[in-house]
C-alpha cells in the first residue's frame, strides 16, 4: 500500500489552479492510470486539449464547473461525473464564486508534466500522444 497526502503530492500550475498528482507512476508506479485532484479558483480552467490514446473523466468534488468537450458544454456542480473518450477535446473552467474541485482520472497513464509544459508555450488546443 502506497499513501499520498494531497499537500504531500506534487502540484502542477494552471490557470489559476493547482493539479496535484496523486497517483501516478512516477510516485506510486501506477501503470494503468493516472488520479489528480484540481483546485481551480474562479475564473481559472484546465485549459480545452485532448489524448490521442487516453480515456478521461471529471468528478466534480465542490463548486461549479462549465465543462466542454468538442462543440457540447454544460455547467456541472458536486457529486456529478463526466466521461472523455480517448481522442476527445475537454476541458473545465470554474463558473461559480468559490474554489472547483475536481478529481481527474486517466487512462492509461501519460505524462501529464508535459501537457503543463505544453500549455504554457502554445495558446491554442494542445494534443498529447497519450
Amino acid at each position: 500500500m502506497k499513501v499520498v497526502p494531497r499537500k504531500k503530492a506534487k502540484a502542477l500550475k494552471g490557470d489559476r489552479s493547482l493539479s496535484y498528482q496523486l497517483i501516478t507512476p512516477t510516485n506510486v508506479g501506477s501503470r494503468k492510470f493516472i488520479i489528480t485532484v484540481v483546485d481551480v479558483r474562479p475564473g481559472g480552467s484546465t485549459r480545452l486539449h485532448e489524448h490521442r490514446t487516453v480515456e478521461s473523466m471529471y468528478y466534480i468534488l465542490e463548486g461549479r464547473g462549465e465543462v466542454v468537450s468538442g462543440h457540447e458544454k454544460k455547467i456541472l456542480g458536486p457529486d456529478t461525473a463526466v466521461y472523455f473518450p480517448a481522442g476527445s477535446t475537454h476541458g473545465i473552467r470554474n463558473v461559480g464564486k468559490a474554489r472547483l474541485r475536481y478529481l481527474s482520472c486517466h487512462a492509461p497513464p501519460y505524462e501529464i508534466e508535459e501537457l503543463y509544459r505544453s500549455w504554457r508555450e502554445h495558446e491554442g488546443l494542445v494534443t498529447t500522444g497519450g
